[in-house]
């Protein structure tokens, strides 16, 4: 007889339930973000797109968590044991896989696996379900082409699961194909469908195949690719510093961080491990604040703040330029003026005026897209990158 999955509504939490409760079925489910196995015999827990946090009715032993962690370890040629009670592996599929052992979890082992997304997300998508609106969404456009001369600088910000990463993926497309892009991550998560110009790089935990790389190793070396743009998955660590050491000598850069606030984040960037110079911190132009917000018991993800990071007297200042509005469930631009968007025009030989033009082109393009229903990733890409070889025919499209 087939698997069959039901969700129950059921209070204080919903339950995910299998005819044959197996973990391969949960792997396989697309509807799912993130599976727990927070022990041996617990019921193992799973993060629903549209449901949210479910209990399922798949309990598993202490035994078949262990050969599945020692199986999946082996298939990676890496270790885990007494010594090194911790696991960070990438699934077949793509989903990143993170395990623990006593002693790091005395009361057993557990697993986490992040789902990887085959179809990402495309700003389209982000527009349909309110994560932007399609003001911001043109502006963001904006920022990262850069009009080919002064792409920002943008810090996605915000807590676990907020959706920084599928917000990062998203600017991506908006990248000229003509740039070559250097995408440095612990584990590779992001993606790029139908780009041919960019090269993925991964880190690594000492294994039994070799040595440490750490992030702060690739991006040293991608410094030696002379790389347009630099896409750093999480900034976590010493890297903090040579990222911004690479945007003070003039590349591009956009990555994420976690913190709630943008004072949150100067205050990480500014201590160990990171020890970004606190001068430097208006290299980072934009910081777009993302949170997972609960509304009627549903979960939704927002972008609630856009933040232009500039000098002041004091060092750095934070200006909100884009705000979130709850009552309305919108992202509204504010009556502070950018002044990297000046900066941008000069650049560029352009005008505010003209600069408004373009957003509103970008914005119109949008539109189209939205009303035509085209919403995956390489066909919103594709409309992105012909509008930078021939904008006037796509225009009047």
């Amino acid at each position: 007889m087939a698997q069959s999955v039901k969700i129950i509504d059921e209070k204080p939490i919903k339950k995910y339930m299998m005819s044959e409760p197996n973990l391969d079925t949960l792997i396989k489910d697309p509807a799912l973000e993130e599976i727990m196995v927070n022990g041996p015999n617990l019921p193992v827990f799973v993060y629903h797109r549209d449901y949210g946090t479910c209990e399922t009715n798949l309990v598993m032993s202490e035994e078949q968590i262990l050969e599945t962690i020692l199986d999946i370890a082996n298939k990676m040629n890496d270790r885990i044991d007494s010594n090194k009670p911790f696991l960070d592996a990438r699934l077949s599929d793509g989903s990143r896989l993170n395990a623990t052992i006593p002693p790091a979890t005395p009361e057993g082992p557990t697993i986490t696996i992040r789902k990887f997304k085959e179809n990402p997300l495309s700003i389209v998508d982000l527009i349909n379900l309110g994560t932007v609106s399609i003001d911001l969404a043109a502006q963001l456009w904006m920022f990262v082409e850069g009009e080919k001369n002064y792409p920002l600088n943008i810090l996605i910000i915000g807590g676990a699961g907020g959706g920084k990463t599928t917000t990062l993926n998203v600017l991506s497309a908006f990248i000229p194909m003509e740039d070559r892009v250097v995408v440095i991550e612990d584990t590779l998560e992001l993606t790029f469908p139908e780009r041919k110009n960019v090269i993925r790089m991964e880190s690594r935990t000492g294994s039994l195949s070799g040595g440490e790389i750490t992030m702060n190793d690739l991006l040293k070396n991608s410094l030696r690719m002379r790389p347009d743009r630099i896409i750093v998955g999480e900034v976590r660590g010493e890297e903090a510093e040579s990222l911004f050491n690479a945007m003070n000598i003039g590349h591009s850069a956009m990555g994420t961080l976690h913190a709630n606030s943008p004072g949150e984040s100067a205050a990480r960037l500014t201590n160990p491990p990171m020890n970004v110079p606190q001068n430097m911190l208006p290299l980072m132009d934009l910081m777009l604040v993302e949170h997972k917000l609960r509304s009627g018991g549903s979960l939704k993800r927002r972008i609630t703040s856009v933040v232009e990071v500039s000098r002041s007297e004091v060092g750095v200042a934070f200006s909100e330029i884009f705000s979130y509005d709850p009552k309305t469930d919108k992202v509204l631009r504010t009556d502070v003026p950018m002044q990297k968007e000046e900066k941008l025009a000069d650049l560029s030989g352009l005008s505010t005026m003209d600069l408004k033009k373009e957003a509103q082109e970008k914005k119109l393009i949008l539109q189209y897209l939205l009303k035509n229903k085209i919403t995956e990733f390489a066909k919103v890409q594709d409309v992105i990158q012909r509008y930078y070889v021939d904008p006037e025919s796509v225009i009047s499209k």
